[in-house]
């Protein structure tokens, strides 16, 4: 149990964004009482009161504390805890954002595609998508208030759900099955310049869209078949 809240400290003070500190007083709490109900003053004497305050409050917050009444808590599982980590928002945030933007790269082949190519697991869920750079700031703000993860370039070593945001000058915006996405001519050029990756979505357009690409014959035939 001690080796995986260490390793687990080691994730999520990098993706939850809870402190050291934060993460100290949860292993304590959950090593002594486990389920069980405690109050606050169970380890008041590690703490000034309003530091201990402060840690709870971040806790219950974050979902790793549950409050059972005026001072009395209990730990949630680490298990139940991380769970809301992998929770699909995103994507609807992005709808509520009243913020002008659309999808780009692999998340416009998965749109353009009819996700018969799937970019994207529960595990690891990247959206890519073109923002105004005169928004930047507003989008930083609300995704940061959302909690959802979000990169200005593609980021290494990352899991769950995240947000790339491209940030252009002007953007053409075009819709399909009801989603903002760049032209389908700028996604065919993305997919021919990572055709390793992509050569299936190309033969995909090939066949559903009448584009010329440079896939095989033989994926321009599997693709065909999945139509």
């Amino acid at each position: 149990m001690v080796t995986f809240l260490y390793l687990l400290r080691c994730y999520i003070s990098m993706a939850r964004a809870l402190t050291k500190l934060e993460f100290s007083l949860y292993s304590l709490l959950h090593l002594k009482f486990g389920t069980k109900e405690f109050t606050n003053e169970s380890v008041r004497w590690y703490f000034s009161r309003p530091m201990l305050k402060k840690l709870i409050f971040g806790l219950v917050g974050a979902g790793w504390l549950k409050t059972k009444g005026r001072g009395k808590y209990t730990c949630e599982t680490p298990q139940d805890a991380i769970a809301g980590f992998f929770e699909a928002k995103a994507e609807n945030a992005l709808k509520e954002s009243d913020l002008s933007y659309c999808f780009t790269g692999s998340s416009a082949a998965e749109i353009w595609s009819d996700q018969t190519y799937m970019q994207r697991s529960w595990e690891y869920s990247p959206f890519f998508i073109k923002v105004f750079r005169k928004d930047l700031r507003k989008w930083r703000t609300f995704l940061a208030k959302l909690e959802i993860n979000y990169f200005e370039k593609e980021p290494a070593n990352v899991l769950g759900e995240f947000v790339i945001l491209k940030a252009v000058k002007s953007m053409v915006v075009d819709e399909h099955n009801g989603l903002p996405v760049e032209p389908l001519d700028e996604t065919v050029k993305f997919c021919e310049s990572n055709k390793d990756a992509f050569e299936y979505v190309l033969a995909y357009f090939q066949n559903r869209h009448g584009i010329k690409t440079t896939a095989s014959e033989e994926f321009v035939i599997k693709a065909g078949e999945a139509i």
